[in-house]
């Protein structure tokens, strides 16, 4: 028993950790920023965190499904027939008009360090 209590306590950080990482793929889904549509405030290799649960208002930052496909891009309007979609760096607003039941989530964190090192190692 010591033997287990001593394995787990050298190893606690690691075991934090893991656990975050876990509570935070259940709870919420990350994106990465393949394109400029979204420039400047979402730059290529920006990786995104997104939440189902937040409510959907116009000018938010949010995602949806385009085939196997998720498109980060911000809303701009809203009718009978569903949801308009726009890229900040896009001259008009997205070809679909998307539904409730598309809807991936708002965008609540933007991890934007990352992006010039990644673009600096090609991988964008």
């Amino acid at each position: 028993m010591e033997g287990i209590q001593r394995i787990l306590w050298n190893n606690r950080f690691f075991l934090i950790a893991a656990v975050l990482v876990l509570f935070l793929n259940i709870r919420f889904d990350f994106y990465y920023i393949k394109t400029g549509s979204m420039e400047p405030e979402l730059p290529v290799g920006t990786i995104v965190v997104v939440d189902a649960a937040q409510p959907v208002s116009i000018g938010d930052v949010y995602g949806y499904r385009s085939g196997r496909n998720v498109v980060i891009h911000r809303i701009v309007a809203v009718d009978g027939e569903g949801y308009t979609f726009k890229g900040d760096a896009n001259p008009s607003t997205d070809a679909v008009k998307v539904t409730e039941g598309k809807l991936a989530g708002k965008v609540i964190l933007k991890i934007t360090v990352l992006a010039p090192v990644l673009r600096w190692m090609g991988i964008t």
